[in-house]
């Protein structure tokens, strides 16, 4: 059973601090967006729609170097309150979980590190054998396996772009990533062109958002990385 999730540490936001990181999101956006105008299909003056692919390489360019979202996933019985962050070379994700009824909670905590060689290994929460490597990562620290990618000069070409909410993400197949092992279930990563952050998978099969995906209306965007979390260790 999970220990119980501990009460949060966390500051009280600063207004000023906040309005500025969502003016510099949305500016971010604005970029994004000047870049899939510029990176979609030939002759076309308006914004891809969702379905048409996308260069890679512009957005990853345009992204910010730090993030942090927060959000929440519904499942039958209880809700995960999700922190996904990131600064530079670090990346963290903080699940804490609220069940319904009796049954307990608690709090899950995964950080890990791409180095300038691209080689991606686990700081915190390794729950495998060698923890030096974390290549076969997926879910929502997909963003820093596509950090390593990049360093690694194996960056996809092409992206597919897609909707949640009111969100933009572009798409990458598990074969984009994982080249060397793909899974049999193609859950593809689906990234915000405003920040670069993990926000859902979608499957080609059922057409549709599935699995680890944050309720659209739930997510909150920032430029400005959670470092208390990125500090934080689990017991």
């Amino acid at each position: 059973m999970p220990a119980a999730p501990r009460a949060s540490k966390t500051r009280p936001p600063i207004r000023g601090r906040a309005r500025r990181a969502t003016a510099t999101v949305a500016l971010a956006a604005a970029t994004v967006s000047a870049v899939l105008v510029l990176s979609g299909a030939a002759g076309r003056a308006a914004e891809p729609a969702d379905g048409a692919t996308v260069e890679l390489a512009p957005l990853v360019a345009a992204w910010p170097t730090s993030f942090t979202v927060t959000a929440t996933k519904s499942e039958p019985g209880y809700i995960e309150h999700l922190t996904l962050t990131r600064d530079a070379d670090a990346f963290a994700l903080r699940i804490e979980l609220e069940a319904q009824g009796t049954h307990g909670g608690g709090t899950s905590l995964a950080v890990v590190h791409v180095a300038d060689d691209g080689t991606l290994a686990w700081t915190d929460g390794c729950a495998v054998d060698d923890c030096d490597h974390a290549d076969d990562l997926r879910g929502f620290l997909s963003t820093a396996v596509l950090v390593s990618a990049e360093r690694e000069g194996r960056l996809p070409d092409r992206a597919t772009l897609r909707t949640l909410g009111d969100h933009r993400v572009v798409c990458l197949t598990d074969a984009q990533l994982h080249p060397a092992d793909t899974a049999i279930l193609d859950l593809q990563p689906c990234l915000s062109v405003a920040t670069g952050a993990v926000l859902g998978h979608w499957s080609d099969a059922a057409g549709g958002f599935v699995g680890a995906t944050m309720s659209a209306t739930s997510i909150v965007e920032s430029d400005a990385p959670d470092l208390e979390l990125l500090t934080t260790r689990s017991s």
